[in-house]
């Protein structure tokens, strides 16, 4: 009897700390708003209008609830020619306080000592960088002690898209969260079916949506090393990768470039839509062009894991907000790219749709943003947590998003030729950038 009043009182003790527990994480945000210490004023630039509305909308609370007083200029420069004019700034020092950076161009201004060091800030807000996830945030360390310069807005992430009515003619099931290689390519083989012109995937076309998510998925960073030091793609890791891509490819599952029409990523998901791909890895970007233009049956599912290590690494892109290291109001800066990155500032991002926000405390209301479809945006979400953050950068995306893919998946040309040939150019231009 003393037992059973134990074990039932041991009952009430745990449901009220679930009950307790449940509600502070619903009263405690991922990431807080601060008040900051003076106000003052700043400047910004973006590139995107439909951003600027945004991020003004969420500067106009930060101001009135967090740092009455403070005023931001913020700017839009228009794609080419923000690039340009933040370099040339960068020489001159007169860059703005606050700005957006992509993953791909970080290299040159932390390298060139432009940016802000934020890791302090974001130490003393209590922010847990780790809620970001390794592929969002890891390309924007730096310094010998990895300290973090970027707080990510946004992310895109890669799964694979199928074809649910070529599946079922071939008698095939639906792929599952625990495929791995062998799976995948298997069901590659089985879909392909000539007589209709039917392929069973296309996986690599292009950085982001191709073949180096195999390469990540072997523990290796796909081209480049996190360093910027050296070219990964002669590694033994990205080697078998790329032969597994092209083992496909010789036995007629995957397409070649010539056929698809071209060796960009919009090129196979194309070819997916006209019905002619069973499989084809894609970004959440598509996501509603699927949803609009495919006239089958579809849905989406992570990629496959690695048989020997077992991950599935999806190349996730963000972009974020840093702050100019010569900026002479450093603490509100970094106060305002708090907010901007918390629950309360992200919410902006998440209930204009479009881009998937990069705190988790938000990312629901993306997902309801694209309404009542069965398809597994879940996926996307999921892709992030174990993920590979771009460490490439503009000077080498056409060798490895276009020559090398045609030299592999067109001209039949050695996937250690081609990886060779990729990486001597590439190391040119990592001691140009150094």
């Amino acid at each position: 009897m003393r037992h059973a009043k134990r074990c039932s009182w041991l009952l009430v003790v745990l449901l009220f700390a679930l009950v307790v527990s449940v509600a502070y994480a619903q009263d405690v945000p991922v990431i807080g708003a601060q008040n900051c210490a003076e106000p003052g004023n700043l400047t910004m630039w973006v590139w995107d209008e439909n951003w600027a509305r945004v991020i003004g909308s969420a500067i106009d609370v930060w101001s009135e609830k967090y740092c009455p007083g403070a005023t931001v200029d913020l700017q839009v420069q228009p794609w080419q020619q923000y690039w340009d004019l933040l370099k040339t700034n960068v020489a001159g020092g007169n860059m703005p306080d606050v700005f957006n950076v992509s993953q791909d161009r970080f290299f040159f201004y932390a390298s060139n000592d432009a940016l802000l060091d934020l890791q302090t800030y974001f130490d003393e807000a209590g922010v847990d960088t780790s809620v970001w996830g390794s592929g969002m945030i890891d390309p924007y360390r730096w310094g010998d002690n990895g300290d973090l310069y970027a707080a990510p807005v946004n992310w895109d992430t890669i799964v694979i898209f199928y074809n649910k009515d070529i599946f079922d003619a071939a008698g095939i099931s639906y792929p599952s969260e625990k495929w791995d290689w062998y799976g995948f390519a298997a069901a590659a083989a089985a879909l392909t079916n000539a007589e209709q012109d039917i392929y069973g995937a296309a996986v690599y076309s292009e950085y982001q949506s191709g073949y180096p998510n195999w390469i990540a998925s072997t523990g290796i960073p796909p081209i480049v090393g996190p360093g910027r030091t050296q070219c990964t793609l002669t590694e033994t890791s990205s080697l078998d990768a790329l032969n597994f891509l092209k083992d496909l490819y010789d036995n007629g599952y995957m397409p070649s470039v010539s056929i698809m029409g071209g060796a960009s990523a919009d090129d196979a998901f194309n070819f997916w839509l006209a019905g002619k791909l069973a499989m084809v890895s894609a970004g959440s970007w598509k996501l509603p062009t699927a949803l609009e233009e495919a006239t089958f049956n579809w849905d989406v599912v992570r990629l496959p894991r690695n048989p020997e290590t077992g991950r599935t690494r999806s190349i996730v892109h963000s972009v974020g907000y840093v702050a100019s290291a010569n900026t002479p109001n450093p603490d509100l800066a970094a106060n305002l790219i708090v907010y901007l990155s918390s629950d309360e500032g992200q919410r902006f991002f998440a209930e204009a749709g479009g881009v998937a926000p990069a705190n988790p405390a938000v990312q629901q209301i993306w997902v309801d943003s694209f309404g009542d479809t069965e398809v597994n945006i879940q996926a996307f979400i999921d892709a992030t947590e174990d993920s590979q953050g771009v460490t490439v950068f503009d000077e080498i995306w056409d060798k490895i998003n276009t020559e090398l893919v045609v030299n592999v998946f067109d001209l039949g040309v050695s996937v250690e030729q081609a990886a060779q040939d990729a990486c001597d150019f590439i190391n040119t231009q990592l001691s140009a950038v150094r």
